[in-house]
């Protein structure tokens, strides 16, 4: 016990603040008033099949003295952002929102139930125990989040280097005399081996037109579903000369050395943060190993030398 007592501090802390996080997670004043929102609308639904039934506006009480609140773990806000951030990444399955939550809760608790397997077996003490635990917990808590975030800027990332080149070949179809909706089969077609993910959206894109949606709501869907500006760009461009009557083309080609400028930007952003990014590799890697082979030698004359004298 002796061992463990000076762990006892960190572990309460952490037990503390993660309870006061959960009270403030549901009890928050936002979403209080979004849940009561909520069964506003409910209830103004339902009350006319009650009226119908002859019963009245008010919900019926249920068996018992009392009714125990239903306590979700994760509120309807909160699903639909992590759907949409999903959707972000490109997984657009419809039980994409129940496998991450699975993986997140199995990350969460896989690390305590090793160690607390192998304490019960002897082979870890109950302090190490605890604190790999924590450790653990949290890394696992934080992992799927850091992938999701990972995997929406790969997606991104593929977009901006995609979209030019989808832009030019659009200029070059619509200057050719195709319509906008064959433009935009040909150009997913065409792109299939060099942007695979961009001509996958375009692919659900020509879905969209095919069901009787126009182009610009197809793209305005893209946008919501890629959550990428560019995206959002060119479909507000399209809009906007399909309702004034403006050159199309025009507006692809200005939008298209726009996303060019941006991605030059982004790089040159990119190269002046390589130097302060190597700093600290440099601090903690290369320059101990150039002092010991510096400094080294001389350390070692100097010790056999004193050495010598005694």
């Amino acid at each position: 016990m002796t061992s463990l007592a000076p762990y006892l501090p960190f572990v309460a802390f952490a037990v503390v603040s993660a309870i006061i996080y959960a009270l403030f997670a549901y009890f928050d004043p936002y979403w209080v008033s979004v849940r009561g929102r909520l069964d506003q609308f409910d209830n103004a639904k339902d009350s006319p099949k009650r009226r119908l039934a002859g019963g009245s506006n008010k919900t019926a009480p249920t068996s018992g003295w009392f009714t125990l609140p239903t306590v979700s773990l994760f509120r309807g806000g909160d699903r639909s952002h992590l759907t949409q951030r999903l959707a972000y990444a490109g997984v657009y399955q419809p039980q994409a929102v129940a496998r991450y939550f699975s993986i997140s809760l199995l990350t969460l608790s896989a690390p305590m139930l090793i160690c607390l397997t192998l304490t019960l077996a002897g082979l870890l003490r109950w302090d190490y125990a605890m604190l790999f635990a924590c450790i653990g917990g949290l890394t696992g808590a934080l992992a799927p989040r850091l992938w999701l975030d990972r995997a929406i800027k790969k997606r991104h990332l593929q977009f901006r280097r995609s979209l030019p080149d989808f832009l030019d070949l659009m200029t070059v179809c619509l200057e050719g005399g195709l319509s906008l909706q064959e433009t935009i089969r040909r150009v997913s077609d065409e792109l299939q081996l060099a942007h695979s993910a961009l001509a996958a959206e375009l692919a659900v894109v020509q879905r969209d037109v095919e069901l009787g949606a126009t182009v610009d709501q197809a793209l305005k869907r893209f946008a919501a579903r890629s959550g990428y500006e560019g995206v959002r760009s060119l479909s507000t461009f399209i809009r906007e000369a399909q309702r004034f009557g403006t050159n199309v083309t025009e507006a692809l080609r200005s939008h298209s050395d726009m996303l060019r400028s941006q991605r030059e930007q982004a790089a040159e952003e990119n190269a002046q943060k390589a130097a302060v990014k190597i700093l600290l590799p440099t601090m903690l890697l290369i320059f101990p190993a150039i002092l010991i082979v510096a400094v080294g030698p001389a350390v070692i004359q100097i010790q056999a030398s004193f050495t010598a004298s005694k």
